[in-house]
């Protein structure tokens, strides 16, 4: 979940697009978006039963890759035509919360809500993350933030890291049959097609945005 402005600031009217990747999720909380001025609403659904929500433009697309590669194909088949501001966000109902195998989960973080990525260009800012994840590789350990495990920290918000630093995340842990140790080795993929570089085996630590 995030939220990256493609364009430079010019004083006109921004255009903002909310794109979902959606599977099997109920949708119908994207109607109090679907319709506003000056924001669009796409849907690509990877299901067999494609929802139709009155003012979103819903899209079928083949049910591989999960949502990195829903977002992925937004981006480069409206490279040229990309809003001022795009969501980028899972089909499922914006909530705060994540419990493993869950997939109710709405992955936002204490204090945060979906109309903070909504609004374009928060404070000059050309994007919108809240960390809430981290990810060591090539271990595959991870770790994640209290204000998407507990409500109600004093200082948690929607800032793109903890406020406490480290005390504002869990300690690390392992699942032996987590997702990222059956898709092959992470670490080549991300020197092959993120950093462009050689993979020099040295240990990575990546933060991201569930969601």
């Amino acid at each position: 979940l995030g939220s990256i402005g493609f364009w430079a600031i010019d004083g006109t009217s921004l255009r903002t697009e909310v794109v979902l990747a959606h599977y099997a999720e109920d949708v119908s909380w994207v109607s109090q978006y679907a319709g506003k001025a000056n924001l669009d609403v796409t849907i690509y659904s990877k299901s067999d039963k494609i929802p139709e929500i009155a003012g979103a433009v819903t899209l079928p697309l083949a049910n591989f890759g999960r949502e990195s590669h829903t977002f992925l194909h937004h981006i480069v088949s409206n490279y040229d035509n990309l809003a001022d501001w795009t969501v980028f966000s899972q089909a499922t109902a914006p909530t705060w919360g994540y419990m493993i195998g869950d997939s109710s989960n709405g992955h936002m973080n204490d204090k945060v809500n979906f109309d903070d990525y909504v609004r374009p260009f928060p404070e000059g800012r050309d994007s919108f993350f809240v960390m809430n994840a981290a990810t060591q590789f090539p271990k595959a350990a991870q770790l994640n933030r209290f204000g998407i495990l507990v409500q109600g920290l004093p200082d948690e918000g929607p800032e793109m890291c903890p406020k406490q630093g480290t005390d504002g995340w869990t300690d690390w842990w392992f699942l032996p049959d987590h997702p990222h140790l059956r898709s092959g080795d992470m670490l080549e993929f991300y020197h092959k097609y993120v950093a462009l570089s050689d993979n020099d085996r040295k240990p990575l630590t990546l933060a991201f945005a569930q969601g």
